[in-house]
């Protein structure tokens, strides 16, 4: 399916594609880059992007219902997910988990390169993925951390980021050859599940992906993105349509559609 271009460095795979969206350019495109020099993930934060991360965008036009748009991310965590779990021991795998909507996580134990404490919660992130809709067509932007960069880079927010060099992957070839690896596994997942998707929509992929959820069970705060608590409660899993849901102190169970999720 996939029509695979690799590049050297790019602004940002995001833009490659959706230039070609404009251009015409039929789905099934994916542009993959060892360096962006300009790349974002959701709503626009900019991504760092050293040699040492994988980086994919793809081209997408579904033809699914306008409702099962915001579903697309979720299906490309879950099948970063796949891929990740599939290059590592299967100990290792059981930690890589996804945290809604769409990032990819290591729960649990203590990462080589931040040696940080071995805490119940404690989560660092392995992937990110963006989706948006463009000129009639959908750019997936998919970033994953495979090895820690050459030059030390600021790390912003609480928890620092986790490579899958940290679970043991990548030590037996060479780095290009090792981000190459990540992001074919990334592709060959991502098939079929997409295509599923295409033809049944997020329902029937929900309860893999609550299976996987780091957050099921948890107590979380969610908040706008003003920064504003929205609600409070225990995950009980996504819905059909992708929402969070959240059973609230009064019992209560309350749909969330976006926002940002704090653990408490």
């Amino acid at each position: 399916m996939f029509r695979l271009q690799v590049l050297e460095s790019v602004d940002s795979t995001n833009e490659v594609i959706k230039r070609a969206i404009e251009d015409g350019e039929p789905e099934g495109l994916a542009i993959r880059a060892y360096r962006q020099t300009g790349g974002y993930g959701r709503q626009g934060r900019a991504w760092k992007s050293p040699r040492g991360g994988m980086y994919e965008s793809i081209l997408l036009r579904p033809e699914v219902e306008m409702r099962e748009l915001p579903t697309l991310a979720l299906v490309v965590a879950l099948a970063v997910r796949r891929a990740l779990a599939s290059l590592v021991v299967d100990d290792q795998a059981r930690r890589i988990c996804i945290k809604w909507p769409n990032d990819v996580v290591l729960v649990g134990g203590t990462l080589p390169q931040t040696n940080a404490p071995s805490i119940k919660n404690l989560y660092s992130k392995l992937a990110g993925i963006s989706s948006e809709v463009h000129a009639g067509g959908i750019c997936v932007g998919i970033g994953v951390n495979v090895e820690p960069p050459e030059d030390a880079m600021e790390i912003g927010g609480k928890n620092a980021p986790a490579y899958l060099a940290d679970l043991g992957f990548g030590f037996t070839c060479e780095r290009e050859a090792a981000i190459n690896a990540v992001g074919d596994a990334v592709l060959h997942e991502f098939e079929p599940l997409y295509r599923r998707w295409c033809d049944g929509g997020f329902a029937a992929l929900s309860g893999e992906f609550a299976e996987h959820s780091m957050l099921e069970g948890r107590f979380v705060r969610m908040a706008n993105q003003l920064g504003e608590v929205v609600c409070e409660g225990t995950v009980r899993g996504v819905d059909a349509s992708g929402r969070l849901l959240l059973r609230l102190e009064d019992g209560e169970t309350k749909a969330v559609a976006s926002g940002e999720v704090h653990l408490l």
